[in-house]
């Protein structure tokens, strides 16, 4: 690491809170077949989650008559029905017969994930769908870390060839095309020797192309290219208090042993950062020597609006 490019700066302003207006990953698509009710949570609030003709639903939990929980319910007839006394809710949270309702979340499907914004609309879009992949979820993680730490883990290029045994051939590349996107881009060279170090290099000997980019803070894509093949991650975070839930969705161009080598190259990367982000406290204002990426996506995650 090269001590010497980085940036003393004393007024960093690290995103601290929980609950952005963001869209959140909050369950993987095949977890909710047709007619299942499900528990979830957004930004630390429960809400339920369930499927009619298709499409995917999410309501605050709690039954509008006398507050038993809807998750233990059931779909009747395409309406979310109470496991206490039948009411039944449709997906914008009105009770059928009735004039009672349920605050309904924004909900929309990409990439094998079910988002859901937090707030009462969606102030910007989610990630582009990505057909040309076969979507799968993978094992994701619960760490002793704040999610702005994690999501900053990301666009720190100074920790790659450390921790990741990638050596950048040049330096990255940094979008912003709108208030809500944070995106960087580079080609890195693998260094490592272990079994998925091997299998990258072999892979993509001229060295890997990689794209990531955030939405909202708390949902990024990577979208990599290792010579003729092409794979795809989204990550979700799930701040809870001083802790974050990391969900995985891998996207391969095709099924079976391709999908398997994807999950297994991408969650390799991932775990390599488990053990050195684990109890970290990175803290608002903290004097810190930084590279230009992170200073850019620190400020970046400052102008990100909390949900109302």
């Amino acid at each position: 690491m090269d001590v010497a490019s980085l940036k003393e700066t004393t007024d960093l302003p690290w995103r601290v809170s929980n609950d952005l207006a963001s869209w959140f990953l909050v369950a993987s698509s095949e977890q909710l077949p047709e007619g299942l009710v499900r528990p979830a949570a957004v930004a630390g609030r429960e809400i339920v989650l369930f499927r009619s003709k298709g499409r995917v639903h999410a309501l605050d939990p709690y039954c509008a008559h006398m507050g038993a929980k809807l998750c233990h319910g059931g779909v009747t007839n395409g309406l979310l029905t109470c496991p206490l006394h039948g009411w039944q809710y449709r997906g914008d949270g009105t009770v059928a017969g009735g004039a009672q309702r349920v605050r309904s979340w924004p909900v929309v499907e990409r990439m094998g994930g079910i988002l859901v914004f937090n707030g009462d609309r969606p102030l910007f879009e989610p990630p582009a769908e990505q057909p040309e992949y076969y979507w799968s979820a993978a094992s994701g993680e619960i760490l002793d870390s704040p999610w702005f730490a994690l999501t900053a883990n990301a666009f720190d290029t100074h920790h790659y060839e450390a921790v990741h045994r990638r050596r950048l051939k040049e330096p990255a590349t940094v979008a912003e095309p709108d208030r809500w996107t944070f995106s960087c881009s580079y080609v890195s060279e693998v260094t490592g020797n272990e079994v998925s170090d091997k299998i990258m290099r072999r892979l993509a000997p001229e060295g890997i192309k990689v794209t990531m980019t955030c939405y909202g803070g708390v949902l990024f894509t990577v979208k990599s290219i290792l010579g003729e093949r092409r794979a795809s991650l989204m990550v979700g975070m799930e701040p809870q208090e001083d802790r974050t839930r990391l969900r995985l969705q891998v996207g391969s161009r095709g099924k079976g042993l391709q999908a398997v080598i994807a999950r297994y190259l991408y969650t390799s990367f991932l775990k390599s950062d488990l053990k050195p982000m684990s109890g970290i406290r990175l803290q608002p204002y903290t004097g810190l020597a930084v590279d230009a990426v992170i200073e850019r996506f620190a400020r970046y995650l400052e102008r990100l609006p909390v949900s109302s």
